[in-house]
């Protein structure tokens, strides 16, 4: 019962504790004001009658005389004890217990009534140790109080009554709070038990078991929570096998240029390889194969630093028709050699934007480039630049084999290749989608399978 069961269970427990003793206090209370007020109504009648009686059919000159034939005025259905008491509070008559005629009575209601107020008492009689609840009204002549007609009841059998009544209530609040605790405590573990379940399965998840999903018991807010853990189960998987493919790949993609350039040099440094013109073409595969390596290298190194938040731009005013231009001639001697047609067209009064320009001739660079590799020989490769109000559009369009659909929205992400066999780790367009946001711009990507593709970025114009 330790923890949120606890606390769930016990809040039900001490709430519906302290409603049913509201409840039953107030009800009891109720209860006993009832049969109490009904008998002292009941004693009252009985002794405005008695006065009555005596104002009317008696003259008033001796009350000790007149006690006896007042008395047997009364009518017989009173069960109720009467006395009729003298100004000195003496018993003059008892219609119950003769013995007592004589006493002297000495009890608050008859005190009351001498002094001309009708009075009710409840206590104990003396005698007989119960319950009692006595009625005592004055009798006046000329407005002088000259006794009191005293009428008594025994409070046993209302009080068994109200005992039982107590005790029913007693039973039923009991139940009640039983009733809504076990209901508390079967609430609370429709909550826990999905509670517990997530939080086994969010264990296993970190100590790398995220094959762990949680089933779904309840539509409420544990029941999202449930597809929020699993939601994001599937997508660590997805990014951990992304990444052990990464990895896969990243290491084929070294260890061919190094086996290449470790090759070579072997050869070289062997002096096997004595014709100048087979010397010069191994160096030519060294430094194209190291270049190749510098560049993966470059590539981890920008991820790093855009994955830990500290690049930096060096912001300076870029014409970016001149810088398309040369882009584009750094490109037309691979056009040529791949047998791709590669063509700039930009408006002639294009504006100059602030911009990081080694930055972004990375990204026009890296977006050429995949373009080369999937657009085979004799297709095309468009770069497109003009004005829009504020802001300027670059498009880099090809007719390659284009990327399906369900891939568009996922080649940002990184670590992502469409085709795990391609060359490539992965991260060049994730990069250069960073670098255009730092650029307060946007980078979004149109492709239809066999027809092409084109990456549109939009750059904020210097105002």
């Amino acid at each position: 019962m330790r923890g949120v069961r606890g606390r769930i269970a016990g809040t039900y427990l001490i709430i519906t504790l302290l409603a049913v003793l509201i409840f039953e206090a107030i009800l009891i209370y109720i209860l006993v004001r009832f049969y109490y007020t009904n008998i002292e109504s009941e004693l009252n009648a009985s002794a405005n009658t008695i006065v009555h009686n005596y104002e009317v059919y008696f003259n008033g000159d001796d009350l000790d005389r007149d006690a006896k034939l007042l008395m047997e005025s009364v009518s017989s259905n009173t069960v109720a004890q009467i006395q009729i008491i003298d100004r000195e509070k003496v018993v003059l008559v008892d219609s119950i217990n003769p013995v007592s005629v004589g006493e002297s009575l000495d009890y608050p209601d008859i005190n009351g009534a001498l002094k001309g107020k009708k009075t009710t008492w409840r206590g104990r009689n003396p005698q007989t140790n119960e319950s009692i609840l006595s009625v005592s009204s004055p009798i006046k002549k000329n407005e002088e109080v000259i006794g009191v007609v005293r009428v008594i009841t025994a409070l046993t059998d209302v009080n068994k009554i109200l005992f039982n009544h107590v005790l029913t209530l007693i039973v039923l609040g009991t139940f009640i709070v039983i009733l809504i605790f076990v209901a508390g405590v079967f609430l609370s573990n429709t909550i826990i038990k999905p509670v517990k379940e997530i939080t086994c399965a969010a264990e296993a998840m970190a100590r790398g078991r995220f094959d762990v999903r949680v089933n779904k018991r309840y539509d409420d807010e544990v029941g999202k929570l449930a597809d929020t853990l699993n939601y994001m189960a599937e997508a660590v998987s997805k990014h951990e096998k992304m990444k052990n493919d990464f990895i896969a790949s990243i290491s084929h993609e070294i260890r061919t240029p190094l086996t290449s350039i470790i090759g070579w040099v072997i050869a070289i440094n062997s002096g096997n390889v004595e014709n100048s013109e087979e010397i010069r073409e191994g160096l030519g595969i060294v430094e194209r194969e190291s270049e190749r390596l510098a560049a993966m290298v470059e590539e981890l190194l920008d991820f790093s630093k855009f994955d830990a938040g500290s690049i930096n731009l060096k912001i300076d005013l870029v014409d970016l028709k001149e810088l398309i231009s040369h882009i584009t001639k750094q490109m037309e001697p691979r056009a040529k050699r791949e047998g791709i047609f590669i063509v700039m067209r930009t408006d002639e009064d294009l504006p100059f934007i602030d911009a990081d320009e080694n930055r972004l001739k990375q990204v026009l660079i890296n977006i050429i480039d995949n373009s080369f590799k999937f657009t085979q020989k004799g297709g095309y490769i468009n770069i497109i630049a003009k004005q829009l109000k504020d802001k300027v559009l670059i498009c880099v369009e090809d007719n390659g084999c284009g990327i399906p659909e369900d891939d568009i929205s996922k080649v940002t992400q990184r670590f992502f290749k469409g085709n795990s066999n391609a060359a490539g780790s992965g991260l060049g367009l994730a990069i250069c989608d960073e670098i255009i946001k730092l650029h307060n711009g946007e980078m979004n990507i149109e492709s239809v399978v066999e027809k092409g593709t084109a990456v549109n970025i939009i750059l904020p114009v210097r105002a």
